[in-house]
């Protein structure tokens, strides 16, 4: 029996008496070729007037910061076009050299932000592209 418990290796801010901070998801991956962990944390920030945003926090890269009227026009926008997602914030796209892909990605449903995926392929030890981890999230209700 392992008693071992892992404590994530990025978490969201802790709550203020002007902002409340909550966690949304969390996701991890490790790049054998810089033997370096990767985290992100995904988090709803509320300040005391009521307004709110998503940020995403990396260990490693920037992230990115979700602000509802923009993306709420983007999923119109994408929906319109056709297209089930968009892409927004950071993101490092794969090369023939280097097989790395960091997204965030914003799902459309009706035009309307439904929600919101990290989505990380890191490498092998050889430079192979390793597994391809992601998680999801809803996108907050008013």
């Amino acid at each position: 029996m392992s008693t071992i418990t892992t404590k994530p290796l990025i978490e969201a801010p802790a709550s203020t008496e002007s902002v409340r901070y909550e966690t949304l998801a969390y996701l991890d991956a490790y790049d054998a070729v810089l033997n370096c962990d990767y985290a992100f944390v995904a988090y709803r920030e509320t300040d005391s007037g009521g307004a709110w945003r998503i940020r995403i926090r990396s260990s490693q890269t920037a992230g990115a910061v979700f602000e509802p009227l923009m993306i709420s026009m983007q999923a119109r926008s994408t929906g319109a076009q056709g297209k089930p997602w968009f892409m927004w914030g950071y993101n490092f796209e794969p090369s023939a050299s280097d097989p790395r892909q960091i997204e965030f990605r914003v799902h459309v449903a009706g035009g309307k932000p439904a929600e919101v995926e990290m989505l990380v392929r890191l490498r092998n030890f050889d430079h192979t592209a390793g597994e391809a981890r992601s998680v999801r999230f809803p996108w907050p209700k008013e």
